[in-house]
């Protein structure tokens, strides 16, 4: 308790005021930085699953997308990985794709002719089939085997997260772990 004498505040040395100690402080930060290091590779973990998985929606949605225009426009239509968004380039589809309708078959989009040009930048890869798949106007592919298109998540230091793409001769589209990681690495 303190106390007041003669003008002169005293405080009994045995008493606590409300606070923290320097102790209690570091031993506080210590718990939260153990537990925040052993939530961080959840969370990049996380974070890497979920740039995948926005990105095979992407992959699956460009692959919808001219396949239905194929059947609703009774032409054939093309998807290409694309570098400048015209010319259909053996790259990987990490960089984007373009969907069009090949009406003069020259294989390049011309402005014309097409239907949509998706660009991205990421710390993906997506590779697979590195060439155009033309979804024909009965909904079949004109390749007549199936292509697979994977979308892998990398970086040097973590495990690597894939999801493969898979369009049948028959023009089914549809996604899947990668079978060598399981989703993990």
């Amino acid at each position: 308790m303190n106390a007041q004498r003669n003008g002169i505040r005293v405080s009994n040395p045995h008493s606590r005021e409300a606070g923290f100690t320097i102790i209690e402080l570091l031993t506080t930060l210590a718990v939260v930085a153990v537990g925040l290091s052993a939530a961080a590779p959840s969370l990049k973990n996380l974070s890497a699953e979920n740039q995948v998985t926005a990105a095979n929606n992407i992959i699956v949605s460009g692959l919808n997308l001219a396949r239905s225009s194929a059947i609703t426009s009774g032409n054939d239509i093309t998807i290409c990985p694309t570098v400048d968004g015209v010319n259909c380039s053996e790259v990987s589809w990490e960089k984007g794709w373009v969907v069009y309708n090949d009406l003069d078959n020259d294989d390049n989009a011309d402005a014309e002719e097409v239907i949509r040009v998706v660009t991205f930048e990421s710390q993906l890869n997506a590779s697979g089939f590195d060439n155009q798949i033309v979804f024909q106007p009965d909904g079949t592919t004109a390749m007549g085997s199936d292509v697979t298109i994977t979308s892998c998540y990398h970086e040097e230091a973590d495990h690597n997260y894939c999801v493969d793409v898979n369009v049948s001769a028959f023009g089914s589209i549809r996604s899947a772990p990668h079978p060598n990681d399981g989703g993990d690495g």
